[in-house]
């Protein structure tokens, strides 16, 4: 039974052997011939294509962004590529040659784009679109003063629009300072000095002088000085995760193992990737900017990102308003001649006009609420380089995220357990505490087994040496001497080992590829590793050297021999390998203790457990042992590794270990409240697809079947597959073949392909390069997406600036990665995106709620000018009075909406379409036609009521500025039972002898119009001014309304009643009207759907801001100084705003009705209701 169990497990594992060999032979034959025919039909349509320069250009710059794909300096013979680089892979290049080459290609290092002066930054902040409509209103202010230099009001409006405007430039500036060290990131790659074969002798130099040719030695812990093909290699693995997302080592070796794809290859070794295992020797082909590091520093250059949805949408604001204020300003300059009026009235008129329509505290209120709010997310571990995208966040609809890093740890850790038959969930005891239940024994014989043979059966230990980034950085300063670095190199280190000490087992860093760290930070806790390895003395070999043999590829397993007392043996054979050769080379297996024989029963478990492994992405390493028996194996028994003199294919098999860089703890959750506000999470990675796949499944990304699993599970074609699953994993090749697919073709036709995989809630993209990455995040931007791209590699930084948001990791993340993005997390936390959105979202809001609340105060200070220049009322505002609501009073209210809670709903509406903008015709509608108007009623009816406590009649207002009359002398008193009033001047008018008149002869040549705007009537009582001729007698023109409130004016000394001082103190209590009517206006926008009292009375910085508002309207009207400046007057409270109340409360009344009828108005089918459709801003 026993033999027969053993040929059966024997068959079944040569077959699957067999079959895999079959099943990889016919896959490389199938890609084989599509890369054929790709490359045939490249070669045709670049023969066809003939299609003007332009085109050309295109392709050439293309061909550039990828030019390592069509390299072939990887396949070709050692003795062609000897001729093609004039060199000798044995002695090297000699000095003449190197020199010449130094001349020809340049230095090894990439070329540094050149840095923009910080004044052209600054000038840059201070000529936005915005910052320029500013400008524009500043100059037309100084053209009014010029033409009208009586009217100081527009000197002061111009300069304090400048300082305004000059300010929030400054504060712009220095907030979005953003690294231009992108170039100096990636020089950071280049090692200082490195081992270099010239005239056939070994010398060490700079790497920077290093040329195409040379042959270079790498050393274990250094970094690839460029772009070099091996010629030796002694177990040399390279870290190549910053360029592909593999986070595991990858083997080099002489030979090519993949012609097309030279990122695929084993011959092949990548500037500033780092070598951690072994050491080898190789050729150097690319350096600089030709290397592959050095183009995709290309396509970060050349991927600049686009305007920030924000400032899009503040330029389309602007528009808007430029061409209603100047559309109004021409309307009625046009208009004033048609009147009559001078032509530099009008002009004044209608900049005057033109300048209260831009909202001059806007600019200063967007720049302190985008500043305010990146100060809050630094709370939260979330730093924003550029501060407009931070709305840019809260409008993104999708993520297209890199794995390695980002979701994932970026490290393999321990994740399943298989021994005594039986699976067990590896958690780590350092992480989840004592107190956590597990799921393996500590004390089981089992693990003890597994624990101890994989711990002898690895070499990887604890790094305490200062890492390789801070000793470039100190080998590379400038300006100091070998000594003074070797000091600093000491002070580093001493520093480092105090850290180290600190450190958990997590956080050390290890010497070892990825897998073996992963084994030695789970098992330390349980035991000291260095204890575990000392317990056992490592037995010689035949040379007196330790038997042991290291993991090659060829035979996929690695083993060792120790000194192993026990009854019947004095050694033990311990193996280490792939699970499959593992298994193999046993014929018995322990389970709980005991040795049992290979059966049926224990075949199916393994190859089910194998493949179960297989399907979740996970690395799996096999284990086994057998002790030697004493007889045959006795103490200075001489062992030898190539005759393999023990029973090396009779071992007893011991357990499994899977491994996994598992998603970081936060990322499912964060992936679930994504796709819960309607965003789409992508992955993107250049892992692959089996281990991709895994990785989403457990992130949440993807949550059912594939399409490709589909595909298999029913036998079916791609094509059938794909339409019914909502989940699909793409390879790299696949883009690849779409590229070529779409050569030749129409722009608008080109990506129609990705825009079906795009198509799918459910996407991973697997094996991509830096420019797959490009078209990717182009294609979902075509898509209509505003995308965010979230990664930490170098191969990411291109996504990460092509994005509308790029947003890097802040611990794990490389420099350029940083550099490259606009936002940083600064604790790598997936979940910060988030909170990142949910803030952008309600800046979104907010900044609607300040632009509506800025918009309607630009209604009540428009029409003060239309009544003044159609209805020749008194100007019931003045410019200057403008000015103090738009960047006085309004501001602070205004920044304060930054602060206020997010509506309930902020997280579970999809994001904002493309064509929901931050200023619609609703808004606008809302803020100038609703309670723009109510707004303006405040203002008038206070100063309506203003004027009727000073005598004058709201209806003997109208036209009242062009009422041409006979002007008294200030030293005149009105005496009503005089037949001239007491105005001497009308006496002295032959025609008006007696105080008798005959129409309007006497005033043709004496009337002059009374001046309404500035002070040179002051003094004069109008009521000896308005007279007219009637029945044959002088009257005077109005019923004079009672004076009821006897002020005296501080300036003329004379009562405020019946003088145009009454207009300056009116101008007061209109701007005091506009100011109540602003502080209810704030209430009803605090919420855009949801009732008022919702939101309740937590934000502070509200009442803050209303305080503020209220000691500026106090300063304004009793400081004696801004008496002056601003042409203001001491009000009484009964003028401070109160009479504006009714109208007040009507625009809250409004605005919470308006609110009410949207939240419950239902339609009878699916679609919105009209208040949502209509209403709704």
């Amino acid at each position: 039974m026993k033999s027969a169990s053993k040929s059966a497990s024997m068959i079944i594992t040569m077959f699957t052997q067999q079959n895999q060999e079959m099943q990889l032979a016919q896959a490389k034959k199938e890609f084989d011939e599509m890369a054929k025919e790709i490359a045939d039909r490249r070669k045709k349509l670049l023969f066809q294509l003939d299609k003007g320069k332009k085109k050309e250009n295109e392709k050439v710059d293309a061909s550039k962004a990828e030019k390592f794909k069509s390299m072939d300096e990887h396949r070709i013979p050692l003795e062609e590529l000897e001729q093609r680089f004039q060199t000798n892979v044995k002695t090297g290049l000699t000095k003449e040659i190197a020199d010449q080459k130094l001349i020809e290609f340049g230095k090894n290092e990439l070329s540094q784009k050149e840095k923009e002066p910080w004044y052209m930054k600054l000038i840059h902040e201070l000529t936005s679109m915005f910052a320029m409509l500013l400008w524009v209103g500043a100059g037309l202010c100084f053209l009014a003063y010029g033409l009208a230099p009586e009217d100081p009001s527009n000197l002061y409006l111009g300069v304090v629009i400048m300082v305004v405007n000059t300010l929030t430039g400054i504060v712009t500036f220095f907030q979005n300072a953003k690294s231009e060290a992108i170039m100096d990131a990636f020089k950071n790659f280049i090692p200082p000095e490195t081992l270099v074969i010239r005239d056939g002798q070994q010398q060490k130099f700079p790497a920077t002088n290093l040329v195409p040719g040379d042959v270079v030695v790498i050393e274990n812990g250094k970094r690839i000085p460029a772009d070099i093909r091996i010629l030796e290699s002694n177990e040399m693995k390279v870290d190549n995760s910053s360029l592909t997302g593999e986070s595991l080592l990858l083997l080099r070796s002489p030979e090519c193992t993949n012609q097309t794809n030279p990122l695929e290859t084993k011959n092949l070794a990548f500037f500033g990737t780092l070598c951690k295992e072994g050491n080898g020797k190789g050729i150097v082909l690319f350096t600089g900017d030709s290397t592959v590091i050095g183009q995709i520093a290309g396509l970060v250059e050349s991927s600049g990102g686009d305007d920030t949805t924000l400032r899009k949408e503040l330029n389309v604001f602007i528009k808007y308003i430029a061409v209603i204020a100047i559309s109004v300003g021409v309307l009625f300059f046009v208009l004033g001649f048609i009147i009559g009026y001078p032509a530099i009235t009008n002009l004044v008129f209608a900049i005057g006009i033109i300048v209260a329509n831009v909202p001059e505290g806007l600019l200063a209120t967007v720049t302190v609420a985008l500043t305010l709010t990146a100060k809050k997310l630094a709370s939260k571990k979330v730093l924003v380089k550029n501060l407009e995208g931070v709305e840019t966040l809260g409008s993104t609809s999708c993520i297209c995220s890199d794995k390695t890093g980002t979701l994932t740890q970026n490290k393999m850790t321990v994740e399943n357990l298989w021994y005594n038959n039986k699976k067990y969930k590896g958690m780590n005891r350092e992480k989840m505490g004592p107190k956590y239940h597990y799921e393996y024994d500590l004390n089981e014989v089992g693990f003890k087994t597994l624990h101890e043979t994989a711990i002898l059966c690895s070499e990887a230990t604890f790094d305490n040496s200062l890492p390789q980034e801070q000793q470039i950085k100190i080998q590379n300063a400038i300006g100091l001497s070998q000594q003074q670095k070797d000091q600093k190199l000491k002070e580093a280190q001493e520093k480092w080992d105090q850290n180290f000490q600190k450190m958990t087992c997590q956080e050390k860093p290890t010497i070892g590829d990825a897998s073996e760290t992963a084994l030695i930070k789970f098992f330390q806790p349980i035991n000291d590793i260095l204890q575990t390895r000392n317990s056992r003395q490592v037995a010689k070999d035949s040379e007196n050297k330790m038997a042991k043999m290291p993991f090659n590829s060829t035979n996929k397993y690695a083993f060792i021999i120790v000194e192993y007392e026990t009854q019947d043996s004095h050694f033990c054979l311990l193996t280490k390998g792939a699970p499959e050769r593992i298994w193999a080379l046993c014929d018995q297996a322990y389970n709980n203790g005991k040795v049992e024989q290979k059966d049926e029963k224990w075949e199916q478990s393994f190859l089910q457990i194998n493949e179960q492994f297989g399907r979740q992405g996970e690395r799996v390493l096999g284990f086994s042992k057998l002790h030697l028996p004493k007889d045959q194996y006795p103490i200075g028994y001489q062992f030898n590794l190539d005759k393999m003199n023990f029973p090396f294919n009779k071992q007893v098999f011991v357990g499994l270990i899977s491994l996994i860089d598992p998603p970081k703890d936060s990322v499912p959750y964060a992936v679930i409240k994504c796709k819960t506000a309607g965003i789409q999470v992508i992955m993107v990675t250049g892992d692959q697809p089996v281990t991709a796949a895994a990785i989403a499944r457990q992130c949440n990304i993807i949550t059912e079947k594939t399409v490709d699993e589909i595909m298999k599970e029913k036998n079916i074609t791609f094509e059938e597959a794909f339409h019914q699953s909502n989940a699909l994993v793409i390879h790299g090749d696949k883009l690849t073949k779409m590229a070529i697919d779409d050569e030749g073709l129409p722009e608008d036709e080109k990506g129609r392909q990705l825009q079906e995989w795009l198509g799918k809630p459910q996407l991973v993209f697997a094996r991509t390069s830096p420019a797959q990455k490009l078209i990717i995040v182009a294609g979902c931007q075509r898509k209509g997406h505003i995308v965010a791209v979230t990664g930490d590699g170098v191969n990411d930084s291109p996504a990460i600036k092509k994005a509308d948001i790029g947003i890097a990791m802040g611990i794990t993340g490389s420099d350029v990665a940083k550099d490259a993005a606009d936002m940083i997390l600064l604790n790598d936390d997936f979940s910060s995106i988030v909170v990142g959105i949910e803030e952008g979202r309600k800046i979104f809001d907010n900044l609607k709620k300040s632009i509506a609340y800025c918009l309607t105060s630009n209604i009540s200070e428009l029409l003060p000018f239309l009544g003044f220049v159609i209805f020749r009322i008194p100007l019931p505002l003045t410019t200057v009075l403008i000015l103090c609501i738009d960047i006085g009073t309004d501001i602070f209210p205004c920044t304060t909406y930054v602060f206020e809670d997010a509506e309930i709903d902020i997280m579970t509406r999809r994001p904002r379409s493309q064509d929901e903008h931050l200023v619609s015709g609703k808004l606008l509608i809302y803020a100038y036609v609703q309670n723009g108007v109510l707004s303006t009623y405040c203002g008038y009816f206070q100063w309506f009521v203003t004027l009727y406590d000073f005598g004058y009649n709201p209806s003997d207002l109208l036209f009242i500025g062009v009422r041409e009359t006979v002007l008294p002398k200030e030293t005149d008193v009105y005496d009503p039972s005089d037949p001239w009033f007491g105005n001497s001047n009308l006496k002295a008018i032959k025609e008006f002898e007696n105080g008798q008149c005959d129409g309007d002869e006497g005033f043709v040549q004496n009337k002059t119009e009374i001046d309404w705007i500035y002070a040179n009537h002051a003094k004069l009582d109008l009521r000896m001014a308005y007279i007219e001729c009637k029945d044959g007698k002088l009257k005077e023109t109005f019923n004079w309304a009672p004076c009821n409130v006897n002020l005296i004016s501080p300036y003329t000394k004379r009562p405020y009643c019946y003088s145009t001082e009454a207009s300056n103190y009116g101008q007061t209590s209109f701007f005091y009207g506009i100011v109540v009517g602003q502080l209810t206006n704030y209430q009803g926008l605090r919420s855009l759907k949801n009732a008022g009292v919702y939101q309740g009375f937590s934000n502070y910085y509200m009442f803050f801001g209303f305080w503020v508002e209220f000691m500026l309207t106090v300063a304004l009207s009793y400081v004696q100084v801004f008496n002056t400046i601003f042409g203001t007057r001491d009000l009484l409270f009964i003028h401070y705003g109160v009479s504006a109340l009714p109208f007040a409360l009507i625009m809250l009344l409004w605005a919470e009705g308006r609110k009410w009828m949207i939240r419950n108005s239902k339609s009878n089918n699916s679609c919105p209701s009209w208040w949502e459709r209509c209403v709704v801003f």
